[in-house]
């Protein structure tokens, strides 16, 4: 089982959130097993793109009236666009493995990983919000896998960074859009591998910006000012959301 705690961070130009976590291990687990689990929890691939910078972000750019052009990494001078953006909610996410979920084939190895229960509550204006959901690794289409399950936020907190802060008219809202796809290196039993083994695995995505207007009412470099504000996309490239780790064994 793993618990998070989620808060709101102010850096220099952004608010980002950090997280606490909690890993409970349950079992007769000897000093060797405890170590390899404690080390795969933290080198998990969403891990690693939050907590140790492994996410390589490419940006593409389109405009309403047709122009394309792939973002160069932002200059070091830019300075991010002023305005308000809302504060990241405090909440809690829990994370409970489902051991019968997992799925053998005929010879007993294990073929699927099976899913997790996860629970999830933050704050609102006037009361508390839960949701509850299952995510995982199981049978293709059976469950969401965790990865876009991270991208569809993220994408989210694209879009909702941009319509704060460029200077878009009411009717030019819905001309925004983004779309983010995964660039496969590997796969899940490699990735699985990789943490078993502490190793980092660069994981690459692109991300596809569509914009009203045209290259001159909405430069390139107001985009990326924009998004040098984005909560995860500082957390994708600090790599530092991870205020508090612990692992506890019952």
């Amino acid at each position: 089982m793993v618990d998070f705690q989620v808060e709101p961070v102010v850096g220099p130009n952004s608010i980002g959130f950090g997280v606490r976590e909690v890993v409970t291990l349950k079992g007769q687990l000897s000093e060797t097993e405890r170590l390899r689990l404690q080390r795969a929890a933290q080198y998990c691939p969403v891990g690693q793109a939050l907590t140790k910078g492994s996410m390589e972000i490419e940006d593409e750019v389109q405009w309403s009236s047709g122009e394309v052009t792939l973002a160069p990494p932002a200059p070091a001078s830019l300075q991010p666009l002023e305005g308000d953006i809302p504060a990241i909610i405090p909440g809690a996410v829990q994370g409970h493995y489902l051991l019968d979920t997992k799925e053998y084939d005929d010879s007993g190895a294990m073929v699927h990983e099976g899913e997790v229960k996860v629970s999830i509550i933050t704050e609102n204006l006037t009361r508390s919000s839960r949701w509850t959901l299952v995510a995982g690794h199981s049978s293709q289409g059976w469950v969401p896998p965790p990865f876009p399950l991270v991208q569809g936020a993220w994408a989210a907190s694209t879009v909702a960074t941009l319509s704060r802060l460029l200077p878009l008219q009411t009717r030019d809202v819905d001309g925004l859009r983004v779309e983010i796809t995964p660039v496969a290196r590997g796969g899940r039993g490699q990735a699985r591998s990789n943490a078993a083994a502490g190793i980092v695995s660069p994981r690459r995505a692109i991300r596809r910006i569509v914009v009203p207007g045209n290259p001159r009412t909405f430069p390139v470099e107001v985009v990326q000012a924009a998004l040098q504000r984005d909560p995860i996309s500082v957390a994708y490239r600090s790599g530092g959301v991870l205020l508090h780790e612990a692992v506890v064994v019952e």
